[in-house]
């Protein structure tokens, strides 16, 4: 009985060895977790036909951590991207803009980067297009982002947003 009392040995022995790296990997946080974000649809006029809006998303950044901005040297880290997706209301009508990045030289990149901390925001103007379907709609965007701390960068991620715009039943002007 001796060896099935060694393998159950080798066994426990393993487990307390692998443990704790197997719950640091479960305890990681994901990007998601890391970068909270919503997205809304700002405009001076209703969603008529030629109208122009600001696809307008907010994020916040968890403490430690920041999210690349939207403008980075070459051969730096992966810049923030805002595409607006396939859809059968609103058109870019503009480059995005975003709330003034912080800049610092990064070692890992011996390069000067541009990143946010904390709350940040990005503009993506909007013009809705020659016939959009009436009543209330979805705007469908994809950000891709790529967020790091002073240890560990985590992949490039893209989420799904979508913001809501009511494009009214006549689009005639109103008196």
């Amino acid at each position: 009985m001796a060896k099935p009392d060694r393998m159950i040995f080798r066994r426990i022995h393993l487990a307390l060895l692998l443990g704790p790296g197997l719950c640091a990997v479960g305890a990681a946080q994901s990007p998601s977790e890391i970068v909270h974000w919503s997205a809304s649809v700002v405009s001076r006029t209703p969603a008529k036909p030629g109208s122009v809006a600001i696809l307008a998303l907010s994020a916040t950044v968890e403490d430690g951590w920041h999210v690349y901005a939207l403008r980075q040297l070459p051969n730096g880290p992966t810049p923030l991207r805002v595409t607006l997706d396939s859809n059968g209301i609103v058109l870019v009508d503009g480059s995005p803009s975003g709330t003034a990045p912080e800049k610092k030289f990064d070692q890992s990149f011996d390069l000067e980067t541009q990143f946010y901390t904390r709350a940040f925001a990005v503009r993506l103007p909007v013009r809705v297009r020659p016939q959009p379907a009436a009543g209330r709609k979805l705007i469908p965007v994809s950000v891709r982002f790529q967020s790091c701390n002073g240890q560990v960068c985590e992949p490039p991620t893209t989420i799904h947003l979508s913001a809501a715009i009511d494009v009214p039943s006549d689009p005639s002007p109103q008196s």
